[in-house]
C-alpha cells in the first residue's frame, strides 16, 4: 500500500450509515449558516424597507430651513439626494372632511413616505397624487386623469390633474384629513415654518460620523433614527455594535453545532478504530500519518457536505420565495422582491464549514496519533475499567431494577462517552432554545401581534343628541340588524361597534405605581389628596367594548376574566397597565405602569379637583389584566387603559359630563369595523358598506383593506422564514442526537452480545438502553436549559439596546426541545437494538471494539 489515505476512502464506505449522517449533519449545518447570513441580511433589508414604507427613505431632516441652508446642501459633496417640500392649504370637502395639497420636488416626493396604489407620481405643476378614498368627494367626483379644483400651497385656487391614486391611510380617514400632493414650483420656493428638507448621503459615506457636523448647520435637524439604526448608521455606537453582536452570536452558535456534530461522529470513530491504529502504528505507521488519515476522512466529507449546504441554504430561501409568489403574496411588502447574491455570505459560509470540520476532526486525530501501540493492540484506548470508589453517590437510574443498575454502571465505566454524548445533546438543546428566544423576540418587534391587523373597513356615522339628551330614533347610529348583516358576509371575520374614546384619570395610590417608571423615565404625575392620602393623577384611556371584541380580548388575558356578563356585574374592568414609554436616554421600553391585581379596585376621576373641593371619582373593580391591547395600538406611550362593557362605560361617562356634555358624547354605537379572515376578498364587503353609507345619511366609509393586505403578508412571510428557520435548527438538532446516540450504541455490539451470552433478554437490553437514553436526556437537558437561558439573557441585553421590554425565561422553547430531544433519544435506540437483535450471537461476540 503506498499510501494510509486510501484506508480513509475504504471505512467510509463500510461505515455508509454512518458516512451519510455525518454528512446530512454537515449539509444541513452549512446550509443554516448560509441561511442565517442570507436571512439575517434579508431581514435587515426587509426592516429597512419596511421603515422607508412607514417613516421615509431620508436620512436626514431639517424643519424651518433657510435659503442659505438649502444652498449649502445642495452643494455638499457628500450629499445624493436632497429635496424639499412644504406644507399646504386646506380644502373643506362637504362636512368635516378637508383635502390639504402639499408640494414637494421629485427628490422629496421619493423620499417621504408616500405610496402610489396606481398611476405614477406628480412630474409637472399641475399634477397630483390623492388618496383612493378621497376620490368621490372631490369636486365633479373626478377619477384617475381627471381634473379637481382644489386649494394650492400659495392659497390660490388651482386646476389639477389627478395622475396618481394613493393608499389609503387609516389616520386620514379617521380624522377626516386627506393629503394630497404635487410638484413644487422651483421658481417659487418659500422657506419658512411649513418647509422642510430631507437628504440622504451617498453610499460608503459613514453616516454617524457625519450626524454631529450637519447637526452644526441647522439646530432643526432631525435624523432618520429608525433607519440609521437599521442601517448601523446611528449616532448610538452601542446599537450599531449591538446588532453586530446579536449576529455574531448567532453564527457562532451554529458553528459550535456543527463542530459538536463532526467532533461526536469522529471522536467515537475514532474510539471504534483504536486497535485498528494499534496495528498501524506497529507496521511502522507514524503518529503524523495516523493523524493524515483521520484528516483525509475530514477532507471527503467537507468536500461532499459543505457545497451541497450552500446550494441547499441558497435554493431553499428560493423555494419559499416561490411559493410566496405564486399565492400572490407581496413579499416583504415589496412590489418587487429577489432574492439577492451575497458573495462575502457564500465564500464565509464555505471557510466557516470547512475549518469547523477540520477543527472538529483535529482533537479525535491528535487522540488517535497519541495512543501508543501496545495500549492500542490491548484495545485499553476504547474500554476503561470502572474505578473503585469507597463513597459514591447513589444514581437514579438504580430504582429502574437490574437493567437501570447496569445503565448506571455503563454510563459512570465510561464517562468520555457520557460526556460526549451528554454533550451533543447539550448544544441541540441549547441551540434550539437560543434560536426560539431570538426569532419570537424578532417577531415582536417586527410584526403586528393583536387584532389590529385584520381591520380593513371603519363605517362611522355622525351623532346627534335631542335638547333632553336622548337619541333620537331616526338618528340611531348602527342598529343591530346591520352588524349582523355584515357578520354574514363571506370572508367576513368579525363586526366590532365602534364608540366614543373617553381621556380621563385614574388616581393611583404610590405603593401601586411601578417605581422603575420614576426611575427610567422622565414621566412626573400630579398628585390629588383623596381623603387623607395624596394619590398620583395618572392619565386613562376608558373603552367600552362590545361582546365580539370581549371575545378578542381574552386572547389577550395575562389573568382574570373577559366574560361580559361578570363585567357588567358591579362596574368590573379589563385592565391593560403595561406601556410603551420613552426612557431617559431616548429609548422605548415596555414595561409596567402600575401594579395592580385582579380583585383591586381603582379609583377613576369624573372631575378633577377645584380649589379646596376633593375630586369625584367611582370606583371600578378589575375583573382581568391583558398583556396588551386585542386593538389599535399595542400599547399606549405612558397612561392605563381601562375597557368596560356598556354599563360602567354609561356611568363614568355621565360622571364626566362637564369634559364631555351629552350633547355631543353618548355610549352608543357610532360606527362599526369590519375584520377580514385570510385571503377574503374584500371587493364585495366594500360594496355593500360603500351601499350601507349611501342610503344611512351621515355615515362615512373608511377602507384601509389594501394596507391591511400588505401587513397581513408581511406577518406571514415572516412566521415563514422564522417557523422555517427553526425547523431547520430542530433536524440539526435530532440528527446531531441521532447520530451520537446510535454511534455510541453501536459501538458496544461485542458488549452487548457478551450480555446476550449470558442470559440476558432483547427486552431487558432494550430497558437498559432506554435508561441510558432517558439519563442522557436529563442531564442533557438540565444544562441545555441553563447554557440556553443564559445566552438568552446575553441576547435579551443586546436586543433591549434595540427596544426595551423585560426578560422572560424561555419555559416554552426549553419545553419543546427537552421532550423533543427525549423523544429523539429513545427512537433512536430502536433501529440499532432491532439490527442486533437480528443479527448472529457469534458474530456480535467476534465483533472488535
Amino acid at each position: 500500500m503506498r499510501s494510509y489515505g486510501a484506508m480513509a476512502n475504504r471505512y467510509l464506505k463500510q461505515q455508509r450509515k454512518r458516512t451519510i449522517l455525518t454528512i446530512v449533519g454537515i449539509v444541513l449545518s452549512v446550509a443554516l449558516i448560509s441561511a442565517l447570513g442570507t436571512m439575517g441580511q434579508t431581514l435587515k433589508d426587509n426592516m429597512i424597507s419596511n421603515t422607508k414604507y412607514t417613516d421615509g427613505a431620508f436620512h436626514l431632516g431639517y424643519s424651518s430651513p433657510t435659503p442659505e441652508l438649502y444652498q449649502t446642501l445642495q452643494k455638499h459633496i457628500l450629499i445624493d439626494q436632497l429635496g424639499y417640500y412644504r406644507s399646504g392649504q386646506n380644502t373643506p370637502l362637504g362636512e368635516s372632511v378637508t383635502v390639504k395639497v402639499e408640494e414637494g420636488d421629485s427628490n422629496a416626493l421619493q423620499l417621504l413616505p408616500i405610496h402610489l396604489n396606481e398611476g405614477r407620481l406628480p412630474e409637472a405643476l399641475n399634477e397630483l397624487a390623492v388618496e383612493k378614498w378621497i376620490l368621490d368627494l372631490l369636486p365633479g367626483n373626478p377619477g384617475l386623469n381627471s381634473t379637481a379644483r382644489l386649494t394650492a400651497p400659495d392659497g390660490s385656487q388651482q386646476d389639477y390633474v389627478i395622475v396618481g391614486v394613493l393608499n389609503n391611510e387609516k389616520s386620514s380617514q379617521v380624522n377626516g384629513n386627506s393629503r394630497a400632493f404635487t410638484l413644487a414650483d422651483p421658481d417659487s420656493r418659500k422657506f419658512d415654518k411649513d418647509t422642510m428638507l430631507f437628504l440622504t448621503f451617498k453610499t460608503g459615506v459613514d453616516i454617524s460620523s457625519q450626524i454631529p457636523e450637519f447637526a452644526k448647520l441647522n439646530p432643526n435637524m432631525f435624523p432618520n433614527d429608525t433607519l440609521l439604526a437599521l442601517m448601523g448608521e446611528s449616532g448610538d455606537n452601542g446599537l450599531n455594535s449591538a446588532l453586530a453582536i446579536i449576529f455574531g452570536t448567532l453564527i457562532g452558535l451554529v458553528v459550535l453545532s456543527t463542530v459538536a456534530v463532526i467532533y461526536n461522529a469522529f471522536h467515537i470513530a475514532v474510539l471504534e478504530r483504536i486497535r485498528q491504529f494499534g496495528l498501524l502504528r506497529t507496521l511502522g505507521a507514524s503518529p503524523a500519518q495516523i493523524r493524515s488519515l483521520v484528516l483525509r476522512e475530514a477532507t471527503v466529507l467537507s468536500t461532499i457536505g459543505v457545497p451541497i449546504g450552500l446550494l441547499i441554504g441558497w435554493f431553499g430561501l428560493s423555494l419559499a420565495l416561490w411559493l410566496m409568489s405564486q399565492f400572490d403574496m407581496q413579499i416583504l411588502m415589496m412590489d418587487t422582491f429577489k432574492l439577492t447574491f451575497h458573495w462575502w455570505i457564500f465564500t464565509g459560509s464555505l471557510a466557516i464549514g470547512y475549518v469547523a470540520v477540520y477543527l472538529a476532526a483535529w482533537l479525535p486525530a491528535r487522540k488517535a496519533s497519541s495512543v501508543s501501540p501496545v495500549d492500542a493492540v490491548k484495545g485499553a484506548g476504547s474500554i476503561v475499567r470502572e474505578s473503585y470508589r469507597r463513597l459514591r453517590i447513589p444514581s437514579l437510574l438504580n430504582a429502574a431494577g437490574v437493567e437501570g443498575r447496569m445503565a448506571s454502571n455503563n454510563i459512570r465505566r465510561n464517562r468520555t462517552k457520557f460526556r460526549i454524548t451528554t454533550f451533543s445533546i447539550v448544544i441541540s438543546i441549547m441551540l434550539f432554545i437560543v434560536f426560539h428566544y431570538f426569532t419570537q423576540q424578532t417577531l415582536s418587534m417586527t410584526i403586528t401581534t393583536n387584532e389590529n391587523d385584520r381591520i380593513a373597513f371603519q363605517l362611522n356615522r355622525n351623532i346627534f343628541l335631542d335638547e333632553q339628551g336622548k337619541l333620537p330614533p331616526a338618528e340611531a347610529a348602527i342598529p343591530d340588524e346591520m352588524m349582523q348583516e355584515i357578520a354574514a358576509l363571506p370572508g367576513v371575520d368579525g363586526v366590532y361597534g365602534v364608540y366614543f374614546r373617553l381621556l380621563l384619570s385614574a388616581l393611583v395610590p404610590e405603593e401601586k405605581l411601578n417605581p422603575d417608571i420614576r426611575k427610567k423615565t422622565d414621566a412626573s404625575y400630579e398628585t390629588a389628596k383623596v381623603g387623607e392620602e395624596e394619590k398620583n393623577v395618572v392619565q386613562t384611556f376608558v373603552l367600552q367594548y362590545d361582546e365580539a371584541r370581549l371575545k378578542q380580548a381574552a386572547k389577550y388575558l395575562q389573568s382574570g376574566t373577559a366574560d361580559p356578563v361578570k363585567l357588567a356585574a358591579g362596574d368590573q374592568v379589563l385592565l391593560l397597565q403595561t406601556v410603551k414609554p420613552y426612557q431617559t436616554g431616548g429609548k422605548k421600553a415596555i414595561m409596567d405602569l402600575t401594579r395592580y391585581r385582579v380583585g383591586d379596585k381603582i379609583a377613576i376621576q369624573t372631575k378633577p379637583a377645584s380649589g379646596s373641593a376633593e375630586p369625584e371619582y367611582r370606583e371600578v373593580t378589575i375583573a382581568g389584566i391583558l398583556t396588551e391591547s386585542p386593538f389599535d395600538a399595542p400599547y399606549q406611550g405612558n397612561m392605563l387603559t381601562i375597557i368596560g362593557t356598556k354599563s360602567t362605560y354609561a356611568a363614568l361617562l355621565a360622571g364626566a359630563a362637564d369634559q364631555y356634555p351629552p350633547s355631543d358624547y353618548t355610549a352608543e354605537r357610532r360606527g362599526l369595523e369590519v375584520a377580514l379572515k385570510d385571503g377574503a376578498d374584500e371587493e364585495p364587503i366594500r360594496a355593500k358598506l360603500q351601499s350601507l353609507a349611501r342610503m344611512n345619511a351621515g355615515s362615512s366609509l373608511i377602507d384601509y383593506a389594501e394596507n391591511q393586505r400588505q401587513t397581513r403578508n408581511f406577518n406571514v412571510q415572516m412566521r415563514i422564514f422564522v417557523y422555517g428557520f427553526l425547523v431547520v435548527i430542530g433536524v440539526i438538532g435530532s440528527l446531531n442526537i441521532v447520530n451520537t446516540v446510535q454511534t455510541n450504541l453501536l459501538l458496544r455490539r461485542r458488549e452487548i452480545g457478551l450480555l446476550q451470552a449470558v442470559g440476558m433478554t432483547m427486552g431487558q437490553i432494550r430497558k437498559m438502553a432506554s435508561a441510558e437514553g432517558l439519563w442522557f436526556g436529563v442531564i442533557g437537558g438540565f444544562w441545555g436549559i441553563l447554557l440556553g437561558a443564559g445566552f438568552c439573557y446575553f441576547l435579551y441585553r443586546q436586543l433591549e439596546t434595540v427596544q426595551g421590554f423585560p426578560f422572560e425565561f424561555p419555559w416554552a422553547a426549553s419545553l419543546i426541545a427537552c421532550a423533543a430531544a427525549l423523544l429523539v433519544g429513545l427512537f433512536s435506540v430502536q433501529g440499532p437494538l432491532k439490527k442486533m437483535e437480528k443479527a448472529n450471537l457469534l458474530e456480535e461476540l467476534r465483533e472488535e471494539v
